[in-house]
């Protein structure tokens, strides 16, 4: 129950801390005395009244005059930003199609070459493999033919002479 009684307490305390330093601030301070004064004499704080409401109105157009500088600024730097972005935009795009051209250029020109070389490895073939190949059958053919009579006249046979073909 204790504890119900001291949280009363507390905004009795904030008030009570306020209107003493309020008080306070009314009679120790210059700028209270002024205060004083300009309560006591209505009088003078009417104008008073103008001559804050003609500051405030001085400098609110001082501010925002600034701050229309300031956006003006901020705009103007937006804008550049843009331009810069839309020019670095052409350019990548103006040299991803320069290098997208030389890269078709290089594909086309790598496949006509081996188009080229394949055309030549079959010539290639044709004209020195091929007869190579037929060189070697007939060399295995003779190397056979010759072993076998060899060996016919080894075992003491002998060779049966070739006829031509066209008594056949």
């Amino acid at each position: 129950m204790a504890r119900s009684n001291a949280s009363n307490i507390w905004p009795y305390v904030l008030a009570g801390s306020a209107i003493g330093g309020a008080v306070g601030y009314l009679l120790m301070t210059e700028s209270g005395r002024k205060v004083r004064r300009a309560v006591a004499n209505p009088d003078e704080m009417a104008d008073n009244i103008d001559d804050v409401r003609m500051f405030v109105e001085r400098k609110a157009r001082v501010i925002t005059g600034r701050v229309r500088t300031v956006l003006d600024r901020a705009k103007e730097g937006m804008e550049a930003g843009q331009r810069a972005f839309d020019e670095a935009n052409q350019g990548y795009r103006s040299n991803k199609q320069r290098i997208q051209g030389k890269n078709d250029r290089i594909a086309e020109t790598v496949h006509r070459n081996v188009d080229n070389l394949n055309r030549t490895a079959s010539a290639v073939e044709e004209s020195l493999l091929d007869p190579l190949y037929e060189v070697g059958a007939l060399y295995r053919g003779v190397r056979r033919g010759v072993e076998t009579v060899i060996r016919g006249m080894e075992q003491g046979r002998r060779p049966t002479p070739l006829r031509p073909a066209s008594n056949r």
